[in-house]
């Protein structure tokens, strides 16, 4: 921002925050020691470019400290490499802001440490610190004694391979407890960051635990980090850890696995590596767990209070626990776990709680998937089952009420599955069907013509759907029963290769449709001659060569027949 833009600026914003981005220039009426004539500027400021600063003395003319209105304030150098490391921290240094700044934010700051002032406990006010691309730093500054330091966010500090005593206060010589307030603490990209030091005063110590009400702690891409963990985190509600090697070094295993404090955990996330930290499922309050890209699991632990499971890329892992899952289970998600064994019958059927269902590319001992088992499940996606053969209903009573809380299926990629279940599925709340990817499936459900809540239909890739070209040019179960779907919005007819008509009389009674995507059926001759339903707005012809040249725009012989529709592609045009 020129000077005169920030003038005008200044006047339309002198009574309400605003937003200033400052970039400096090295040309005249630019530099950042023009910034010494706005004492008043408030809300946030950004001072872009720092690297254009010629002389460090200049930054001490902005008069930062003066600046008592300002709340957030962002001080960014250029990403690339700095060419003085120590003119980069003597402007860093006289910047100092005012203490009364709440948020602050260093990025791409080339100095090797930083100065004395950042961590001061006099910044009383600040609640939320970002420090990112600081590559040159080797230590963190000392910001454990502030005091009302709710956020911190720590990202791509190349060449920090410690995190030690300074990091807590300055030498390690506070008077008070470090990070006090500090609620949610974030490690990104370290790919240096090889041991957490504790501060010397944790568990037992005069001052307490280094971070006493810390809530959420994240630590991802620190590919190097094999020491331990704080072990006292007495409010940690929510820990995530990816793409580390935490406690996986043997030497550090035995040593602090057990030690971890964490009775508060609510939420685990791990992702590669970190296998040991699995003893935290041994928390009662453990009610949220995530398990990716672990490769030494075989079974999981007991969890009695899970609410929500993802378990996905864990190649090794074989078993449930042996008592089940919890009925407090509302959403399960698995992901190539190709060995899983999926639960009994007996043990699925206490997951009364259950509310989405995922499985994918996983469970490959499954030939038949029990439908009707779980009384709350509104989602159930089932793709990459290699060996699932059918869906069946299972013959209990309140087996048919259990599937009228249903609203999305999805079948997909399950290239043996030959059948839906042999009568009418009943699951009269259906909005949402997908059926693709089944090279063997010969028939759909044949209750289509129940399912009057059904908004949308994708057909997919199934080439072996049988009585496609006799009479109408789809299935019977589907010729019969599309105009009951009156609430249907979205069709969606994919990779039916035999497809050569479809049912125009039928067609006609979708009132609601709106949207109708034709796409990759090379077969399909032509459109109805009763043309489509006036609420059609949205019509996609692709990879269809007969249908894109028979009603190309303008010039295909047929195009008067749709050229009413608000919306339509042919091949890559779209015509509005």
């Amino acid at each position: 921002m020129l000077l005169q833009d920030l003038n005008h600026y200044m006047r339309l914003n002198v009574c309400g925050p605003s937003y200033l981005p400052f970039v400096v220039g090295k040309s005249t009426g630019s530099g950042i020691r023009e910034l010494r004539q706005f004492p008043q500027l408030r809300g946030k400021l950004s001072i872009l470019k720092l690297q254009n600063v010629v002389d460090a003395r200049d930054a001490l003319h902005a008069n930062m400290k003066h600046k008592k209105d300002l709340k957030e304030l962002e001080l960014s150098w250029g990403a690339e490499d700095a060419d003085d490391s120590q003119k980069e921290k003597d402007v860093l240094d006289k910047l100092q802001p005012c203490v009364n700044l709440e948020k602050l934010t260093i990025k791409f700051y080339g100095g090797t440490n930083f100065p004395n002032w950042l961590g001061d406990s006099s910044f009383s006010n600040i609640q939320v610190m970002h420090l990112s691309d600081c590559s040159y730093c080797w230590s963190l500054p000392p910001v454990g004694p502030l005091p009302a330091l709710k956020q911190l966010c720590i990202r791509r500090m190349k060449f920090v391979k410690t995190i030690g005593v300074e990091f807590y206060g300055r030498n390690g010589a506070y008077l008070t407890q470090p990070f006090r307030s500090l609620e949610k603490l974030e490690f990104r990209e370290m790919p240096e960051w090889e041991e957490w030091v504790p501060s010397g005063s944790a568990s037992g110590g005069e001052y307490g635990p280094d971070f006493p009400r810390l809530q959420e702690l994240i630590l991802y891409e620190c590919p190097k980090l094999r020491g331990s963990l704080p072990c006292e985190l007495p409010c940690l509600k929510k820990l995530t850890v990816y793409g580390c090697k935490v406690l996986h070094d043997g030497r550090a295993i035995t040593a602090t696995t057990n030690s971890l404090n964490y009775k508060s955990l609510e939420e685990l996330n791990i992702s590669g590596g970190c296998q040991t930290l699995l003893s935290l499922l041994e928390t009662k309050l453990l009610s949220g767990l995530e398990i990716r890209n672990v490769v030494d699991i075989q079974c999981l632990p007991n969890c009695s209070r899970l609410q929500h499971l993802t378990l996905s890329n864990c190649p090794t892992l074989s078993s449930f626990p042996k008592d089940g899952l919890p009925t407090t289970l509302t959403s399960l998600y698995i992901n190539n776990c190709r060995k899983l064994e999926f639960l009994p019958h007996e043990m699925l059927a206490k997951l009364t709680s259950l509310d989405y269902l995922c499985i994918q590319n996983s469970c490959d001992s499954m030939r038949s998937f029990p439908l009707g088992i779980f009384p709350k499940l509104t989602r159930l996606e089932i793709r990459g089952c290699e060996n699932l053969e059918s869906l069946s209903l299972i013959e209990e009573e309140g087996a048919v009420e259990n599937l009228s809380h249903l609203n999305y299926l999805q079948v997909y990629n399950c290239p043996k599955m030959v059948c839906f279940h042999e009568g009418e599925l009943p699951t009269p709340n259906l909005s949402h069907f997908v059926v693709g990817g089944c090279e063997n499936l010969k028939s759909l459900p044949k209750s289509l013509h129940t399912l009057t809540a059904l908004r949308s239909l994708s057909i997919c890739n199934l080439p072996n759907l049988e009585s496609f070209a006799e009479d109408g040019g789809l299935p019977p179960n589907l010729r019969q029963g599309l105009g009951h779907l009156t609430s249907l919005q979205e069709l969606d007819i994919n990779r039916c290769p035999s497809l050569e008509f479809l049912p125009g009389e039928e067609l006609q009674h979708l009132t609601s449709l709106q949207n109708l995507y034709i796409w990759n059926c090379p077969s399909l001759q032509c459109l109805p001659e009763e043309g489509f339903p006036s609420s059609l707005s949205h019509l996609s012809i692709r990879r269809c060569p007969t249908l894109e040249e028979r009603y190309k725009n303008k010039t295909g012989r047929d195009w008067a027949k749709i050229s009413h529709i608000p919306c339509i592609e042919i091949g890559n045009e779209v015509i509005i």
